[in-house]
């Protein structure tokens, strides 16, 4: 692991919500990208323009499995999204090693699928999500 991907020591356990919610904006937008190529409704295709060919033809399902998909494996292997990476944040365990492992890593996005757990944080500003599955999201920058 380079440095710049080390977590901060003195940095909140929680980083702001606009770092958080531009790297979940990223993470869907390429789902929406691979569930419109992989899973198009034929329909939505058929009246398209080419903007919404790229974004908006895919199942909505779809969509939501290829973001938990990657959300699971990149967390639990590199405690990391691509999003989480071109925000600066990273999931660590809650002693604040890497990688999370498969159980958390599954628990988390499970969680997050649902959404509710991601709305309410406890004393310390972290998710239920994250405090369910023993995780903190920490900024790498």
């Amino acid at each position: 692991m380079s440095t710049s991907e080390l977590p901060i020591p003195d940095a909140p356990a929680r980083p702001a919500v606009g770092r958080r919610l531009l790297g979940l904006g990223i993470d869907w937008t390429l789902s929406l990208v691979i569930s419109s190529a992989f899973f198009a409704n034929a329909a939505a295709v058929a009246t398209a323009g080419p903007v919404e060919s790229v974004f908006l033809v895919g199942n909505s399902f779809a969509t939501l499995g290829v973001w938990a998909a990657q959300h699971f494996l990149l967390v639990a292997t590199l405690g990391t999204t691509i999003g989480h990476r071109v925000v600066g944040v990273k999931v660590v365990r809650e002693d604040g090693s890497s990688p999370v492992g498969l159980v958390s890593g599954l628990t988390r996005t499970l969680l997050l699928v649902v959404v509710v757990p991601a709305l309410f944080t406890d004393p310390e500003g972290r998710g239920y999500h994250d405090r369910t599955a023993r995780t903190r999201l920490v900024r790498t920058r």
